[in-house]
Order: structure tokens, then C-alpha cells, then sequence
């Protein structure tokens, strides 16, 4: 079990790294602005990682404790984390800028990958993990 686990956390923090730093670097050619300095790539998949490690040990342990409702109240549990991370975002200090829309453009860029460790966790999750 520990195994499916680890494999989980694993591919699920590799797969959403991946997929932050594709949207990332799509949403940056789009824009034609650089956050990098603001938002460092390596961070990015860093946190990807973590999130899906948490994820997992959270998971293993509430399936543990709670069998019949541990999944349940580790997928409300999870989403709500996910939407509640977002307030750092706002809270965060934003460089300089004298055009507004700026702030707008990081706001689009960060706040999209709060989801990707729970989307890409719970969509492979069935494949480690099977009741």
C-alpha cells in the first residue's frame, strides 16, 4: 500500500509540475511578460510535488482512520485547501507596476495552478488506488 502511495504522490506531483509549467509557459508567450522573477519556475513544480505528497499521506491516513467516510471527507477536505491557497495569491507582495492590468496578468497566471495538483491527483488516483 505504501508503494501505490508513493507512486501516486510521485507521477501526480511529476504530471502537475509538468502541466503548470506548460500552462505557464503558454500563458507567458501569450502575454509577452516574464514572471519568473516574480513566480520562480522551480517553485512552481516544487509546490506541484509537495501538494501531491500531502495529498497522499492525507489520503492514506484518513482511508485509515475513517474507512467508510475518509475518502469523502479527504476529497472536500483537499478542494478546500486547493480554493483556500488562492487567498495567498492576493496576500502576496506584487512587484511594482504603474499599468494595473499587470497585477490582473499574475492573478491569471498563478491562481490556475493552485488546481493543478488536485485535478491531476484525483484523475490518476484511480489507477494506484482502487477500493
Amino acid at each position: 500500500m505504501i508503494v501505490k502511495y508513493t507512486l501516486l504522490a510521485l507521477i501526480s506531483g511529476a504530471l502537475s509540475g509538468l502541466g503548470a509549467f506548460l500552462y505557464g509557459a503558454v500563458y507567458q508567450d501569450l502575454t509577452v511578460v516574464d514572471y519568473s522573477s516574480f513566480i520562480p519556475t522551480s517553485a512552481i513544480i516544487i509546490a506541484c510535488f509537495v501538494g501531491c505528497i500531502l495529498a497522499s499521506v492525507g489520503h492514506a491516513l484518513f482511508v485509515k482512520f475513517l474507512p467508510k467516510i475518509g475518502d469523502i471527507i479527504f476529497g472536500f477536505l483537499f478542494a478546500f485547501i486547493s480554493f483556500a491557497s488562492i487567498l495567498g495569491v492576493f496576500k502576496a507582495t506584487l512587484p511594482d507596476s504603474d499599468d494595473e492590468s499587470y497585477y490582473y496578468l499574475i492573478y491569471g497566471f498563478a491562481i490556475p495552478m493552485h488546481f493543478f495538483p488536485i485535478v491531476v491527483w484525483n484523475t490518476i488516483k484511480p489507477i494506484f488506488i482502487k477500493k
